[in-house]
């Protein structure tokens, strides 16, 4: 094989990738959004669960922390805040979200570790729809 006959095979090797990389659609931000908050939603669920201690969700319309309940107070989980991607959002469906009251932030949903968690589902949207996000039941 000749110094030609392989710059041309790379050419058209390279041409084709940046074709197939131009015409791919981009992640869906929604999809991505949703299954990261399950994931997060069922490791909080597993921690309540084998630390034996109410862990919580602290919602709202940019993002969420993870939460323990320490001292009769909420307090949000170190480095666990998560920002939604732009253009997305969250809420309860029950309108439910971070309320502050006289102790510090009222989580969005509380997981104890003495019952089943059996909570209304979580909805993000952006602009393209809407995903609801089950929580509990297990």
């Amino acid at each position: 094989m000749s110094l030609v006959e392989v710059l041309v095979t790379l050419s058209i090797a390279a041409l084709a990738s940046v074709l197939i990389v131009a015409t791919a659609r981009p992640a869906d931000p929604l999809k991505s959004e949703s299954e990261q908050l399950s994931r997060a939603v069922a490791q909080l669920e597993a921690r309540a669960r084998v630390s034996g201690r109410p862990t919580a969700l602290m919602l709202d319309e940019t993002g969420y922390t993870g939460a323990d309940w320490q001292g009769g107070v909420w307090v949000p989980a170190r480095s666990s805040r998560h920002t939604f991607a732009r253009g997305v959002t969250a809420r309860l469906p029950d309108a439910r979200a971070a309320r502050k009251s006289d102790t510090g932030s009222t989580p969005a949903l509380i997981f104890d570790p003495l019952s089943p968690s059996d909570h209304t589902p979580l909805r993000l949207r952006n602009k393209t729809g809407e995903h609801d996000i089950p929580v509990g039941g297990s």
